[in-house]
């Protein structure tokens, strides 16, 4: 292209103008080049000095020229926020996608094949599970009301869920527990739900109002189950060493008070053969601080429910005389503590398996000693 010579006074003018320009046309193809060689936008303007390395100022050109040159470059940089925001808007929509596909095979996960689901509105907390999940306990009012004989008399919100006037926290874990039992195995069994101490009472109404005790406590469809040590059981689903229970968060010891060993070895108490296994003199024991009264010692089971029909403990035998309270309760779960004795002394450190009389039926997750005085214990061991 030619230009016409132009006068003398409008040459520093136009020659700021084409040094903006070119200025502006080198970071178009630069950013060109950074989206995959896309159009840089509008033409540049050329013109003497077009590589220029002299230090022209942009102050001489005119503010039309200049208002102009920033419109295009205002213009290219919208163009690309365009593309950047279509981009943005075609990933979300991929990743919703994802979303929709990993909610179906989730849905496929909890529900047998054929099997159909069902929308609940648990106290205002929407949730969908399968028919065969809902019925897993067999013979409880659950799985009666489920069953699809009552399908036409559910309560049902304007959306057609079936209303259950429930705590949705509670009745949560009642379900998160049905659908881990159809994932469970004779050497995994599903763990208990965790249950708040504050909701315990309200989630132990709800078992006894749908019939779920016996299920629950792993009783249904098995019979009579022989007694066995406990301990020893439990050690053997778990798969572990039975002196391990406490540190695979099995089964937990607590304390009133802690005089003797330290915590970290209360489980070697619950072991095939306890602390210092009959010997004359021993050291270690299970025991409260000496003095503070009266004092207990507490079993939580964290994986498990057990009901407690024998007992056989071993006193520490340098202290039998006077740190082994003769009498004592024992007590399962939220039931009535059960008077207990047994005369100690050296040479009769070992009740034997001692009865224990229960006041309840029901399986629970914790047991506990309630001494008068003192107590110092070597080994533990419950039959059920």
């Amino acid at each position: 292209m030619m230009y016409g010579r132009p006068s003398q006074s409008e040459e520093p003018r136009r020659r700021s103008l084409m040094r903006f320009e070119d200025i502006e046309g080198e970071e178009r193809a630069a950013a060109a080049d950074s989206d995959g060689g896309e159009s840089a936008g509008a033409p540049i303007i050329s013109g003497g000095g077009g590589g220029g390395s002299s230090d022209l100022l942009l102050q001489n050109a005119s503010y039309e020229e200049l208002s102009q040159a920033l419109l295009r470059r205002l213009e290219d940089d919208r163009e690309r926020a365009a593309s950047k925001e279509e981009e943005v808007a075609r990933a979300e929509e991929r990743l919703r996608e994802k979303h929709r596909l990993l909610e179906e095979v989730e849905s496929r996960m909890f529900s047998a094949s054929g099997d159909d689901l069902v929308d609940l509105n648990v106290g205002g907390h929407f949730m969908s599970t399968s028919r065969h999940v809902l019925c897993s306990a067999e013979g409880s009012l659950l799985a009666s009301l489920f069953s699809g004989q009552y399908d036409d008399k559910h309560l049902r919100d304007k959306d057609g869920r079936i209303f259950l006037d429930l705590d949705p926290v509670i009745f949560g874990k009642l379900l998160s527990h049905f659908r881990l039992r159809r994932l469970a195995s004779p050497e995994e069994g599903a763990p208990l739900p965790v249950v708040p101490e504050e909701l315990k009472q309200d989630y132990d109404m709800m078992l006894r109002h749908f019939g779920l005790n016996d299920f629950m406590e792993g009783r249904t469809g098995f019979g009579d189950q022989p007694v066995c040590n406990i301990f020893a059981k439990i050690a053997e689903l778990s798969q572990v060493p039975q002196d391990r229970l406490s540190s695979m968060d099995i089964v937990t010891m607590s304390l009133s008070t802690v005089g003797g060993v330290d915590s970290y070895c209360f489980e070697e108490v619950l072991g095939e053969a306890g602390l210092n296994s009959l010997t004359t003199y021993s050291g270690r024991a299970i025991e409260n601080s000496y003095g503070v009264h009266p004092s207990a010692i507490t079993l939580r089971f964290h994986r498990h429910w057990v009901r407690v029909e024998g007992m056989e403990l071993r006193a520490k035998s340098h202290d039998v005389g006077t740190r082994m309270s003769e009498t004592w309760e024992f007590k399962q779960g939220d039931e009535v503590a059960a008077p207990m004795a047994y005369p100690f002394s050296k040479t009769n450190l070992m009740t034997g398996r001692l009865p224990v009389r229960s006041t309840g039926k029901g399986f629970v997750d914790k047991v506990e000693w309630q001494f008068p005085k003192d107590f110092c214990l070597e080994h533990i061991v419950l039959h059920g």
